[in-house]
């Protein structure tokens, strides 16, 4: 008798992020250097030269990486210039694993900061156009307490729009901007 195969591949969650890149060995090298990935398991084209697919690790986690194929419009953020979503990693120390990042090839999309919800978070973009938000928790917050931030933030938000509209400005901290290197096209 066979055994019986399960429908959910071991080590897999119900849902698994699947990262579509332009070069699936160097994100993998990338992601190796910036976030300590290991590589479960990789798959070559027919002439076995390039890697079109891998699975990843990053601490208990996995993420998937393809290779875009326009032929069948799947492309990486880097190609399309536009990206839909990004990957967020809790961690032990943010500075270390930031600049880790940095140091591996990362861009600094929003700079580092304390966000009302208890996170020292930022988020950064690597050579594919990926954006990874890193955070590390560094302060319990109530729901109530976290709501109250909220409306704070956001009615500081407000009241530059409505003095952008009587062309004063009025700095806030909800979400910091990123510096003008943002705006940069992220080069392979």
């Amino acid at each position: 008798m066979s055994k019986k195969v399960s429908p959910i591949p071991r080590g897999y969650r119900t849902a698994t992020p699947c990262l579509t890149v332009i070069d699936v060995d160097s994100a993998v090298a990338f992601y190796q250097a910036a976030f300590g990935a290991e590589l479960v398991s990789s798959h070559s084209s027919a002439d076995e030269s390039v890697s079109v697919h891998a699975t990843i690790k990053i601490g208990n986690s996995l993420i998937a990486l393809n290779q875009e194929m326009p032929e069948q419009g799947i492309l990486s953020p880097l190609s399309t210039g536009l990206s839909a979503g990004q990957i967020h990693l809790y961690v032990d120390d943010i500075e270390i694993s930031w600049n880790r990042a940095i140091e591996a090839g990362a861009v600094v999309r929003t700079p580092i900061f304390d966000a009302y919800w208890g996170d020292r978070t930022g988020v950064l973009a690597d050579s594919n156009g990926q954006l990874w938000s890193i955070a590390s928790k560094i302060e319990n917050v109530s729901k109530d307490e976290i709501s109250r931030r909220s409306k704070a933030a956001l009615c500081g938000y407000e009241e530059i729009v409505v003095d952008a509209e009587l062309e004063t400005e009025v700095e806030i901290a909800f979400y910091p901007e990123a510096p003008d290197a943002v705006e940069e096209t992220v080069a392979v």
